[in-house]
């Protein structure tokens, strides 16, 4: 009773002075941290978390994470770092890769590449045998341009750890566009839906006849089956300014979603206890 009393007065006292995200970074659990945003990378932790508890609900113990244009490096140490996190919290284990040309962005072609932004060369990796000493037995980064090397990555896939999660930082349409490839591959590759997160879509020159947002829209009018739209769930949660570049492919002819699930029926309240036990909002 008393711990209680005090718990609750520590936190007053707490949230007065250094406010609420400082009371729950320091005291709350990892989801209630990451719920907030206050996991490094949000970004990464939710999509990462996301994939997690997708593979948990359809029955899968490990999922394969991707970055597409790994630039310093300090994304795919954090997907390392989270990937730890989040499997003491699911039991789901991952299998982390990057993919980069080493040299920075390739040619630019077009309007479409955002010249105007962009220009080859951008964001050569620095310190590249020291990056790789670093995630040797923990990542693995694909050098080349994506477009050469995107269809062999595709084509190994292993649906006993189906993709589950990806950032997009390519910048230029042409790379992102490459990398959509990376979907073209048997359904059961795949979570029924994957999470994504897409970096260049929020500036002022942003649009979708250009860059990453122009690639999603010819994705989709290419593709019957598989579709991108944006992630509609992180509403649900306290706002945040990543919240707008999150997306999920959907594996619209992965077996999971031809038929339904053996299972009782539910009752509205039972169907809703279901959905929020297995994180799917």
């Amino acid at each position: 009773m008393f711990s209680g009393l005090a718990r609750k007065v520590k936190r007053t006292l707490w949230k007065s002075v250094l406010g609420e995200p400082s009371w729950i970074a320091a005291n709350e659990d990892f989801r209630t941290r990451e719920h907030y945003g206050l996991i490094n990378r949000a970004n990464y932790a939710y999509g990462m978390l996301r994939a997690a508890d997708c593979a948990n609900y359809f029955g899968q113990t490990s999922v394969t994470v991707v970055e597409m244009g790994v630039a310093s490096g300090g994304g795919l140490l954090n997907m390392i770092e989270v990937a730890d996190q989040i499997r003491t919290e699911t039991g789901v284990s991952f299998n982390i890769f990057g993919f980069d040309t080493g040299i920075g962005l390739p040619s630019v072609q077009g309007h479409k590449d955002h010249p105007e932004i962009w220009n080859p060369g951008d964001f050569e990796i620095e310190a590249r045998e020291s990056l790789e000493k670093k995630l040797k037995g923990y990542a693995s980064i694909i050098w080349g341009d994506i477009d050469q090397t995107i269809d062999d990555f595709t084509t190994t896939l292993d649906p006993r750890a189906p993709l589950g999660f990806i950032s997009i930082d390519v910048d230029i349409y042409t790379a992102t566009k490459a990398g959509l490839r990376c979907f073209n591959g048997s359904p059961e590759k795949y979570l029924p839906a994957v999470s994504m997160y897409f970096d260049d879509v929020r500036f002022f020159f942003a649009n979708k006849w250009c860059g990453e947002l122009a690639a999603i829209e010819e994705f989709n009018s290419s593709s019957e089956f598989r579709k991108i739209d944006i992630d509609r769930s992180v509403s649900m949660r306290p706002a945040q300014s990543w919240h707008p570049s999150m997306y999920a492919c959907h594996i619209l002819d992965h077996p999971s979603r031809q038929r339904s699930r053996s299972r009782t029926e539910l009752t509205i309240g039972d169907h809703a206890k279901l959905m929020i036990s297995q994180h799917l909002f």
